[in-house]
Order: C-alpha cells, then sequence, then structure tokens
C-alpha cells in the first residue's frame, strides 16, 4: 500500500510541477470592400455671382466683382473628367438671360487640395476640388423691366462629370 500512496503521490508531485500550458493557434481571414467613389459638394449655401447694376444700353460689359468658389470633397485620386453648366430655358449651358439680360458664365479648371490617407490611427481626408466661377454681361442691352428698376435672381448649378 506504500508503494501505491508513494506512486500516486508522486503522480501528483510531476502533475503540479509542470505548468498547464493554453495553446495559441491562428487562422487567415480576408478583409475586402467595395468602394463607390464619389464627389459631394461642400458649399453651406449657393453663393452669388453678382454682376452688380447694368444700365440699360451701357458701353461696356458687365462682368462681376469677384467671381464665386464652389467647392467639393471627393474620394482621394478621383480626379473630375468634366464640368458643365446646367441648361436654362432651352438655352446652352452656360449662357442665360436674367431680367432681360443676357449673361454667359465659365469656369476656372480644378484647384485641387491632396487629401490624406487614412491609417491605423485616423480616417484620413478627401481631395478638396475647388472651381472658380465668372461671367460677363455683354454691353448695348436693352433688358425688360416694367420700372425704373428690376432685380433678379435665379439657381444654377456647376455639374461635375468624375
Amino acid at each position: 500500500m506504500k508503494a501505491k500512496f508513494r506512486l500516486l503521490a508522486g503522480a501528483l508531485a510531476l502533475a503540479t510541477a509542470i505548468p498547464a500550458s493554453a495553446g495559441t493557434v491562428s487562422n487567415g481571414f480576408n478583409v475586402s470592400v467595395n468602394l463607390a467613389s464619389r464627389c459631394i459638394a461642400t458649399n453651406v449655401s449657393a453663393p452669388t455671382l453678382d454682376f452688380g447694376s447694368y444700365t440699360a444700353f451701357q458701353a461696356s460689359a458687365a462682368t462681376p466683382a469677384t467671381p464665386v468658389t464652389l467647392t467639393f470633397d471627393c474620394t482621394r485620386g478621383l480626379a473630375p473628367v468634366s464640368v458643365a453648366f446646367d441648361t436654362t430655358n432651352g438655352t446652352a449651358a452656360g449662357v442665360g438671360v436674367l431680367v432681360g439680360l443676357q449673361y454667359s458664365l465659365s469656369a476656372s479648371a480644378a484647384s485641387v487640395i491632396n487629401g490624406t490617407a487614412a491609417s491605423t490611427t485616423s480616417i484620413g481626408t478627401a481631395d478638396g476640388v475647388s472651381y472658380s466661377v465668372t461671367g460677363s454681361m455683354p454691353a448695348l442691352q436693352a433688358g425688360s423691366c416694367g420700372a425704373a428698376t428690376c432685380a433678379g435672381t435665379h439657381l444654377r448649378t456647376l455639374i461635375v462629370t468624375y
């Protein structure tokens, strides 16, 4: 009986002498996503391209004192392909009539401020794309107004294709 007890005691001593170990195992997996690239307009409100005052039959063309800047946030690396103005009243894009006065619009080439790449500590930022829009109102126009003065405004749209 003493021998069995010594054998049992020796086995217990051995079991307590070897620490229990949890093993590790790994398994690979893929992470994937399908990104739908796009640009979004970032102007809080529609800025006004102001031609100022125009006197009927004036000798010089009217131009805005300052252009308006239209800004967009775009997926990094997404290059806008072209820009165009909406059409109004069946006229060509970029041409319009306001209180009987014809005007034309033009947009600058894109100005791009590169965003930052995402990292494990930062979500990154978009590419900032902006366009400067200006215009011209030809001289010698009569206009259309049934009072001493008239004012008008209408919304135009710059369409960015990417």
